[in-house]
């Protein structure tokens, strides 16, 4: 399809959307041309940094009204040959679509390529995006309001009614969710289209169960159709942060935190499949590449939107678009060689987003070891870590999670450990280390960590720093 936006008046036209026509201040309508063809073609053979695999072709199609537009495929066209975007002929295809500027057609374009997939003016619907932080929509670090604001329209086309659609989310362990989504600019997008948004961590909560393993579910989830809207980012501890993550933040706190103490690449496949009525409708405007999933990411600027019912084959698919490994829980939920693609090819869409390293935090002094560390204890390591930059000491390792390595714990030095889970576990193996706990003070934890991370040798927090921290943080309250 080629979308472009004309003036009703004087025909001035645009090929990005417009309110009004700068020349006469005439209304504009957006014309969609349907029927393609090929117009032109140029072959390339020589690789580029965003183009690595060859040789492809690009194709000038043309549209019944004149317009054109170029695209990438690495098939073999021949002028005046038609071009059509075959529809999915299996359930769990996963469609990607290009956005040219216009998020809310790329949404639309999707989900009629899919089969199956539609919205019914009675439904009640569960808006499920990705609000893990405060942050900004540009450092894609949330689902972008653009995005949830199209698929809210494009709900409203199916004829859902408003007080059907609830948005429900919410924050990591330790951030406030309603900051988070002012912040990101989820709430404001709400309120405009009328829809409420609910707080996931205030529940209520229902036990479901799947195989020997139970979970705490969002009540409201459950009786609802959940339409999964995540933003797709990479993730130093498990790879990917994603369609299938998205769903964990749909349990209650002791829930997420049992599921990354028992590995939560064994918990969260379980969990995906244990949830019923479900499409996934994935926001890869601009996604996130490097040290996701927090702020220490960046925009990958991949202009995507991946959609399908099977959360797995997208994380699959944009594995594969970014050139990322592929990670041992979705490779162990669907089988990659038989996924449906369709809309764009993924071979047209491959070049190589940063990867995440897994050992690196925000600070330059302050590296990690993870244990598959719960949302809590991430959240902390972040914010201690984002803190302290600027401070200059002596590196520090932090260990944090309960699936440690106790050899390799004693082959490094400058250990400090983090949370309550990971002090549990070393404690079981009669290793002690200096230890920041969750439960301490905020002040009193960056403290702490900054008094480790000047001093050399051993890192040890005896009984006088303790004082020290809270003396400071007592000082620090009554000098506001």
């Amino acid at each position: 399809m080629i979308i472009r936006w004309i003036c009703e008046k004087c025909n001035k036209k645009w090929i990005y959307p417009v309110e009004k026509c700068v020349y006469c201040k005439g209304g504009i309508i957006k014309q969609k041309g349907s029927r393609l063809k090929v117009a032109g073609i140029t072959k390339v053979m020589i690789p580029s940094p965003m183009h690595p695999l060859i040789p492809y072709n690009i194709i000038l199609l043309e549209d019944e009204y004149g317009n054109r537009l170029p695209k990438k495929t690495m098939k073999d066209y021949k002028i005046g040959e038609e071009f059509v975007q075959e529809k999915a002929k299996t359930e769990n295809a996963v469609a990607i679509v290009k956005i040219k500027y216009d998020i809310y057609e790329a949404i639309k374009e999707a989900i009629r390529l899919l089969k199956g997939v539609g919205f019914d003016s009675e439904e009640k619907i569960l808006i499920k995006p990705s609000v893990v932080l405060a942050a900004y929509p540009y450092q894609a670090v949330n689902t972008n309001p653009d995005f949830l604001d199209a698929l809210l329209r494009l709900l409203g086309d199916y004829g859902v009614k408003k007080d059907n659609i609830l948005v429900a989310e919410q924050a990591l362990i330790g951030s406030d969710t309603m900051d988070a989504a002012s912040k990101a600019g989820i709430l404001e997008v709400c309120k405009r289209h009328g829809v409420d948004f609910a707080d996931i961590s205030k529940g209520p909560f229902e036990v479901i169960e799947a195989g020997d393993t139970k979970f705490n579910i969002f009540k409201k989830a459950l009786g609802r159709k959940i339409i999964n809207a995540p933003i797709m980012k990479t993730n130093f501890q498990i790879g990917l942060s994603g369609a299938m993550e998205n769903f964990s933040r749909l349990c209650d706190e002791k829930t997420q935190r049992e599921m990354y103490y028992n590995d939560i690449g064994k918990s969260l496949p379980k969990l995906v499949n244990a949830l019923q009525n479900v499409i996934t409708i994935a926001d890869v405007s601009s996604g996130m590449q490097g040290q996701g999933p927090l702020a220490a990411g960046e925009p990958a600027f991949m202009n995507l939107v991946l959609a399908g019912k099977d959360a797995a084959a997208i994380d699959a698919a944009f594995c594969e678009v970014g050139m990322l490994m592929l990670p041992e829980y979705v490779s162990n939920s669907t089988d990659t060689k038989k996924i449906e693609i369709v809309g764009n090819e993924i071979d047209a869409l491959k070049y190589p987003i940063r990867k995440p390293i897994p050992n690196e935090t925000p600070h330059a002094d302050i590296k990690v070891i993870d244990g598959k560390a719960c949302p809590a204890c991430l959240n902390l390591m972040n914010s201690l870590t984002s803190k302290l930059i600027g401070l200059r000491g002596q590196e520090i390792i932090i260990a944090m999670g309960p699936l440690l390595d106790a050899n390799e714990l004693k082959e490094k030095e400058r250990i400090v450990v983090l949370g309550d889970c990971a002090a549990k576990k070393l404690g079981s193996m009669g290793l002690e280390f200096a230890s920041i706990k969750e439960n301490m003070d905020s002040v009193e934890q960056i403290l702490l960590l900054k008094k480790l991370l000047i001093t050399e040798g051993t890192p040890k927090i005896t009984n006088i720093d303790k004082i020290k921290s809270k003396m400071q943080k007592l000082l620090s309250k009554v000098m506001k």
